[in-house]
């Protein structure tokens, strides 16, 4: 995720949705608990209920009358709630009419207390209880002669509590589903506005490098106004920079054109000797061509994130003028494919050696047709110059090294393609030497710009 605003929604999205989760969780088993209290709570009322109606028969025996049945369910079949009452021994000694099916294994509890237990298909709660029988009558826990042991049971099913939380959730889960979704929609709002700063930048700056406006003009907020005013000193700085190694360099190239011509005029004058003069001769050519080398190196710009990009046709079509003039006798027919307002991030006087060393080299090498192609992809300039000349020898590569020559009679110093390779690392690009459709040589640049 390259993008800062779908890290931040993405990071937000899942912090909500566990948040969600949790809180959804956490509710549904506190409403799951307070349910099975509910439930327990109206099993142990109808269990006192019972007790309340419960009499002794005439062999001492429990015995609860259906009309004394506390819940009219308990003498509806399949009505979902029953009632057993077992002796000491386990025994059923009484069910509700309700009851059907087989009687399930209860623990029995102590005198006294219940015992709640959830099933998988039902709810049972027991309860522990001591009746004593005397000529008074029956008492509940007493502690008279004959004392009997039993325990009533109360069953019922969970449809009603499984429908109940059923519901719940369904509810639950919806109402938090359309709060996370309408929360989600909230803060890809608040994302859009909180981040619409850095959008504004980021146009800003594309304006800078298309060369629609100079600087960064809208204003931003505390944390980005460092930012800004920073980016604007880099784009003021970088362009003064680049005034100051021209100015520098133009004055370092007029210094040394008046120490080289006095050095030439030696070598060129008839009064001194042949043998001072060819001493000579070498190593003023030699510093002369180290001069206009690094000067030339010196001067390579290089790629200028912030510069105003310049339109490469214009400049092919001054070059192509030129030498249309240089090469009249050979009658080249120039063919350029680029489009027109394609605009290449670098040095004008970078361009302007680059295209004119390998023209030149195509013009003076073809046999009157050169193509030019340029296109721009990824941020990346593809120039490629065609010619229908002889091509290149087998080891072009060594062409591009300065001085080095494929044909020591045709004019030249032999600087051309060695030039266009050190501008092209320049700009952290690459060239290739190769052969052309048309039959003879083929250069291919990608400059990164």
């Amino acid at each position: 995720m390259k993008s800062l605003r779908t890290r931040l929604l993405v990071a937000a999205t899942c912090v909500l949705v566990v948040f969600m989760l949790l809180c959804g969780a956490g509710l549904d088993q506190a409403f799951r608990g307070s349910a099975l209290q509910s439930q327990r709570d109206k099993q142990q009322g109808l269990v006192y209920a019972l007790l309340g109606a419960a009499e002794a028969d005439d062999k001492n025996m429990l015995r609860i009358s259906i009309g004394a049945l506390p819940d009219p369910r308990l003498a509806r079949v399949q009505s979902g709630l029953e009632a057993l009452i077992f002796n000491d021994r386990g025994k059923v000694i009484w069910r509700s009419p309700s009851f059907a099916g087989k009687v399930p294994e209860l623990q029995a509890p102590e005198v006294g207390t219940s015992l709640f237990v959830e099933l998988a298909d039902r709810f049972t709660l027991t309860y522990g209880l001591r009746w004593v029988s005397d000529s008074g009558g029956i008492r509940l826990f007493g502690a008279k002669p004959k004392p009997q042991r039993y325990t009533i049971a109360v069953l019922e099913d969970r449809n009603a509590y499984t429908a109940q939380l059923r519901t719940f959730r369904r509810v639950l889960w919806t109402w938090l589903g359309g709060a996370a979704a309408a929360l989600i929609i909230v803060q890809f709002i608040v994302l859009g506005w909180g981040l619409a700063p850095l959008r504004r930048l980021v146009r800003e700056l594309r304006s800078v490098e298309s060369g629609e406006q100079s600087r960064i003009e809208a204003g931003y907020p505390a944390e980005l106004t460092p930012l800004a005013e920073g980016l604007n000193t880099m784009i003021i700085a970088e362009r003064n920079q680049q005034t100051r190694y021209r100015n520098a360099l133009d004055d370092l190239a007029h210094s040394l054109k008046t120490p080289l011509a006095v050095l030439r005029g030696l070598v060129d004058d008839r009064t001194l000797n042949d043998d001072a003069r060819e001493r000579l001769r070498e190593p003023v050519d030699r510093m002369q061509l180290i001069t206009n080398h690094q000067l030339r190196k010196a001067a390579a710009a290089g790629r200028r994130t912030l510069a105003e990009p310049i339109r490469l046709r214009p400049l092919a079509d001054k070059i192509i003028g030129a030498l249309t003039k240089v090469y009249t006798e050979k009658a080249i027919q120039f063919e350029i494919d680029m489009p027109g307002p394609l605009r290449v991030r670098a040095d004008e006087g970078d361009l302007y050696e680059l295209l004119g060393n390998l023209l030149d080299n195509a013009g003076k090498w073809c046999a009157g047709r050169v193509q030019l192609r340029a296109e721009i992809n990824n941020r990346t300039l593809h120039l490629q110059i065609d010619d229908n000349g002889p091509g290149f020898p087998d080891d072009a590569d060594k062409l591009l090294t300065r001085g080095v020559r494929a044909d020591s009679v045709t004019p030249g110093q032999g600087i051309g393609l060695g030039a266009v390779a050190e501008l092209v690392k320049v700009y952290d690009g690459s060239i290739e030497l190769g052969r052309s459709e048309l039959g003879g040589a083929c250069v291919k640049i990608q400059l990164a710009v």
